[in-house]
């Protein structure tokens, strides 16, 4: 769970190579993890986390919401995983962007 300590890594960072094509990636864990830390070190993207490989990053236009959290460049985030991710669970990290490419970082963990 969850708890007031700073962000602790329990697995591999996962590198994501971000189009205006959803990618979406595994993310595994060394051991049971309820957060993630994504960095983006690009353009600004929009990014899914979900507990299939069909949870799809989309970007949203006017009038039409889509499943796409942005992430701006230059900025790192910790969210809490709508799945634990472990070494026999996974949990999947989608991502997209406008126009260009970026490349996000993702690292499974607990903390803040």
């Amino acid at each position: 769970m969850a708890n007031n300590i700073a962000f602790q890594s329990k697995g591999k960072t996962t590198r994501i190579n971000v189009s205006n094509v959803a990618n979406t990636v595994a993310v595994l864990a060394d051991n049971p993890s309820n957060q993630l830390r994504i960095h983006n070190g690009g353009a600004e993207v929009f990014i899914r986390v979900g507990t299939s490989v069909t949870d799809v990053a989309a970007i949203p236009t006017a009038g039409t919401p889509e499943y796409g959290m942005t992430l701006h460049n230059n900025t790192s985030v910790i969210i809490t995983a709508p799945a634990q991710a472990s070494n026999t669970s996974t949990c999947f990290v989608s991502a997209i962007v406008a126009s260009g490419t970026a490349t996000i970082y993702v690292t499974p963990g607990e903390g803040l």
